[in-house]
């Protein structure tokens, strides 16, 4: 019985670690943060400094959800055509949005 219960729980303990790997193939938070203070956060922020200005715009601004439906259909944002950023980049920005939302375990405000 011992046996068992030490073999059930390597095997969690291997699931949940690649599982945690393969959602690190997603994205790169830290090139996503990056790439939001250069792109984004210029217009998004309490004194914006280019135009068009918007309204603030950090992780904690949306939830995890919220932030998927906004990268479903990225084309459809007014500030789309102001980007510099490929699709592939902005892989980057959302897997920083989504881990730093206000309903994720660590909500980030981008300061």
């Amino acid at each position: 019985m011992k046996r068992l219960i030490i073999v059930f729980m390597a095997a969690a303990i291997f699931i949940t670690q690649v599982g945690i790997s393969l959602a690190m193939l997603d994205g790169n938070p830290r090139q996503g943060r990056f790439l939001f203070r250069q792109e984004c956060r210029p217009c998004h922020m309490e004194n914006p400094q280019r135009e068009p200005a918007g309204e603030y715009l950090g992780p904690d601004a949306k939830r995890q959800a919220e932030w998927n439906e906004v990268f479903e259909n990225v084309q459809a944002l007014p500030c789309y055509e102001h980007w510099e950023v490929s699709e592939e980049l902005l892989i980057h920005i959302h897997t920083y949005l989504h881990q730093g939302a206000a309903d994720s375990p660590t909500p980030e405000r981008c300061g």
